[in-house]
């Protein structure tokens, strides 16, 4: 029993088949010599010479039962002491059930991520509150922990009731700024060249005005037509106010009416030019079409160097903005294979994934559902159209008990594919509204890729640790915050505190991490595709400023290498046309690619304090 459970933490995190043979074998070898050496026989890591030292793990608190965990919660001992407030007062307003999201931002620019969360509450209708407590910024302090500066920041305001966060340098000057969606309006903050300070400029540059009656949700940032300034694409929700709010649930029950109440409403569009944002939803064809957009990313699906865009709707077919290259786009979802889920259904599209999992160099879709619902895995198949293979990844029950938000593709083994993690949480509170055993406080789940079009389930707590935490989950974001070489996860959840999620995985996988710097294009160089050759196979992977379910990962690409200890070759396509080449690439290193000129800036890390 104790041999086959080894067995199965060795290959969940990530040992090659052979090497799991063989440590299997030394521990029988060990037993029948009775010298109880079952925890003894894992090799040790190697170093190099040149090194940038990691932050330091935290103390965690972890006891023995639990060291072999995955993922531990340092968000506590990091500093992070944010906790949600959904502000609900008990009258079930619609509105309640989203929030809420999160991102990484390395607002200073020291290429350690930094953290912003998104507060919501109280609930109730905007000129009733008279106090609300603040989003949050997080400075990174390189050591592990992390400082609150939200005081001072700009921040620290009245922002309304708040959904989600987009982020991505939309003026070129080399500093990330924050886009904030919100019932009661949207929110621009222009970074203060680092300093920590940040200014709103939403009416300033076009984005105050009111979008019907609805609240926006998510929104993602892409260069629609390559110019080098970034859009912005802002999803709405539904024909919702107080005003209108309806009341459900039965006689004594109250709970949180179903979507279909409210009518879908449009999307926006937003043109970046140099004297502000101008509203092209009109003309570039976004108004034609309506949806409850939950999640919205930009990407090149058909690869012909137009950023084009996917929405993922609740209860109405999903939105796929195919970019015509006149600045026009024509809804494509249901030609394209990915406006419905199973059986030809609207799904309850929540959130966003997307990778190429497969190393097919395509990059597939991967769409969070409700409960009693599959979550769905769209293969692009490298034609413009996608096919629906959640029952032949072996996808197709594991998520009936959960409700997902939140979700990302990331490599958190760095065997080279890429694995999926979801934050679950359901939103009708009330038992009887809810199928026998799917309950409202839900744990993540975590998906390691097969790497034979498969995934497996990691569902045994101990492994899990902070993941196995049952929360009303909501926005989730991925970045390796302490710059170890191994990807961690930031996670929220309403009425909870934030989750700080340490990647605690170790083995001998190799791994390398990009952050581009566009000349001609955008400075993030969101879009900018990745093309990989790690010996016989080839992977893409590419920038962008937004994911999940109303959060914004952590911009740099990373690839998981397995045993390879270099790229033989990177091909790096920019929006703006043009290419670099990077030949044997060096492993476990941060680099970054500045357009036209290649590598500009390495940062090694130890492998010894790394994997």
């Amino acid at each position: 029993m104790l041999i086959a459970m080894r067995h199965r933490l060795l290959r969940n995190i990530g040992y090659p088949l052979h090497r799991v043979a063989f440590l299997t074998a030394i521990s029988v070898g060990c037993l029948l010599l009775g010298m109880g050496c079952l925890t003894g026989c894992s090799p040790s890591s190697g170093g190099h010479d040149q090194s940038l030292t990691p932050a330091p793990t935290q103390a965690s608190g972890a006891t023995a039962a639990n060291n072999a965990a995955l993922f531990v919660d340092e968000a506590a001992p990091a500093g992070l002491k944010f906790k949600h407030d959904l502000g609900n007062t008990g009258h079930f307003y619609f509105s309640e059930t989203l929030p809420a999201g999160c991102a990484f931002v390395d607002y200073n620019n020291d290429s350690y991520p930094d953290i912003f969360l998104v507060q919501s509450g109280p609930s109730g209708p905007l000129a009733t509150v008279k106090q609300r407590p603040f989003c949050a910024l997080y400075r990174n302090n390189k050591n592990g922990t992390f400082t609150d500066v939200t005081a001072g920041s700009g921040l620290d305001k009245d922002l309304g009731y708040t959904f989600g966060v987009a982020v991505a340098d939309y003026d070129n000057d080399g500093y990330d700024d924050l886009f904030i969606t919100a019932y009661g309006g949207n929110h621009l903050f222009h970074n203060l060249h680092g300093s920590g300070r940040f200014e709103d400029v939403t009416a300033r540059l076009g984005l105050a005005q009111p979008h019907g009656s609805g609240f926006a949700t998510s929104a993602a940032w892409g260069d629609y037509d390559n110019d080098g300034r970034l859009d912005l694409y802002v999803c709405y929700y539904a024909e919702w106010n107080h005003a209108v709010d309806k009341h459900c649930g039965s006689p004594g029950h109250p709970d949180y009416c179903l979507p279909t109440l409210y009518r879908a409403v449009t999307h926006q569009l937003f043109h970046n030019t140099p004297s502000g944002f101008v509203d092209v939803s009109e003309k570039a064809g976004i108004s034609r079409k309506t949806g409850r957009g939950l999640a919205v990313s930009f990407l090149d699906y058909d690869n012909d160097n137009r950023q084009d865009i996917f929405v993922a709707c609740d209860i109405t077919p999903n939105l796929l903005w195919h970019n015509n290259g006149d600045g026009t786009f024509t809804e494509s979802a249901v030609q394209a294979g990915c406006a419905y889920g199973e059986a030809g259904k609207a799904m309850a599209g929540m959130g966003i994934a997307i990778a190429d999992y497969d190393h097919s160099g395509q990059e597939s879709l991967y769409v969070s559902n409700f409960s009693e619902q599959q979550n769905i895995l769209f293969k692009n198949n490298g034609t413009g159209i996608f096919e629906d293979v959640t029952a032949a990844a072996r996808m197709a029950t594991m998520h009936l008990k959960f409700l997902s938000f939140g979700n990302e593709f990331f490599d958190y083994d760095a065997d080279g594919w890429s694995d999926l993690i979801m934050n679950n949480g359901h939103v009708e509170v009330q038992p009887e509204d809810r199928k026998a055993g799917v309950p409202l406080q839900q744990r993540k789940q975590l998906l390691h890729n097969e790497g034979n079009g498969t995934f497996h389930e990691i569902t045994d707590s101990a492994m899990l640790g902070g993941l196995s935490v049952p929360v009303v989950g909501r926005g989730l974001a991925v970045g390796d915050y302490d710059n170890d070489g191994r990807v961690d996860v930031l996670a929220v959840a309403q009425n909870a505190p934030a989750q700080l999620l340490h990647n605690r995985v170790r083995n001998n996988n190799h791994w390398v991490s990009f952050k581009t710097v566009g000349v001609k294009s955008n400075r993030n160089g969101v879009g900018a595709r990745f093309e990989i050759k790690v010996g016989p196979t080839r992977r893409v992977a590419s920038v962008r400023a937004g994911s999940s379910y109303l959060s914004t990962s952590d911009r740099r690409v990373y690839f998981g290498l397995g045993p390879a200890n270099k790229v033989d070759e990177v091909i790096l396509h920019w929006p703006s046309g043009t290419h670099d080449v990077l030949k044997n690439v060096p492993a476990d290193a941060f680099y970054t690619v500045t357009e036209g000129r290649g590598i500009t800036d390495k940062k090694v890390v130890s492998k010894a304090n790394s994997f």
